[in-house]
């Protein structure tokens, strides 16, 4: 069946270059139909075994900022399948937050890498995580309507359960926006991309023997 998203005024066909994702440009929202997308198959990328071991102070700073950057968004891409089946809430606020400590990471450890290579990362990064904001927004008043509905009663449970009536249809119109950000994501090949280049700049992570604890 089809169903209502929310897509950027005058848009294209084609799918977007990675740098573009999440953007809506100056148009304004407009509500069309389009079909169910099916779930992408989302790429299987393989993280430096370093990635897994705890933040360690004797390492060098280039080892460390690279294991922070990638730690950060392993996280991101852990929470991917997550947020399409769009069952447990705390995805989207997940992989929002996770994307955002990957681009601060990049701003603060910038010196360490090659412009403009890694500002195009952390453009992606920012537009990234903005598209999941009116989603999660929604799912914060969701929750605090289910919650002051608990409590109310006569008109004022009448009125709570219209508002959160009303939120979760409107939540409902950006899981398809979410969806296709996902997508874009994995047909750019920006995970695999973001991973490779993280996990060789400025030091060869897999070629890298660290001391543990």
């Amino acid at each position: 069946m089809p169903r209502p998203y929310c897509d950027k005024e005058g848009g294209h066909g084609g799918p977007p270059y990675w740098e573009n994702v999440g953007e809506r440009g100056g148009g304004q929202c407009r509500i069309e139909m389009m079909a169910v997308l099916a779930m992408p198959v989302f790429a299987e990328v393989e993280f430096p075994p370093i990635v897994d071991q705890p933040l360690n102070p004797g390492w060098d700073l280039g080892v460390a900022a690279q294991h922070v950057v990638l730690f950060h968004f392993r996280e991101v891409l852990r929470q991917r399948q997550a947020v399409w089946e769009n069952v447990e809430m705390e995805a989207v606020h997940e992989i929002r937050v996770a994307a955002r400590r990957t681009r601060t990471a990049l701003q603060t450890l910038r010196p360490l890498w090659v412009m403009p290579e890694v500002g195009r990362f952390e453009r992606y990064l920012e537009r990234f995580a903005t598209a999941f904001g009116a989603a999660r927004d929604l799912d914060v008043l969701i929750v605090y309507f289910e919650e002051l509905l608990k409590d109310a009663a006569g008109e004022r449970a009448a009125a709570y359960r219209w508002l959160l009536e009303r939120n979760r249809e409107r939540r409902a119109l950006e899981q398809p926006r979410l969806e296709r950000v996902l997508t874009k994501m994995e047909e750019s090949g920006f995970p695999v991309a973001f991973t490779h280049y993280f996990s060789s700049w400025p030091i060869d992570l897999w070629l890298t023997t660290v001391p543990h604890g």
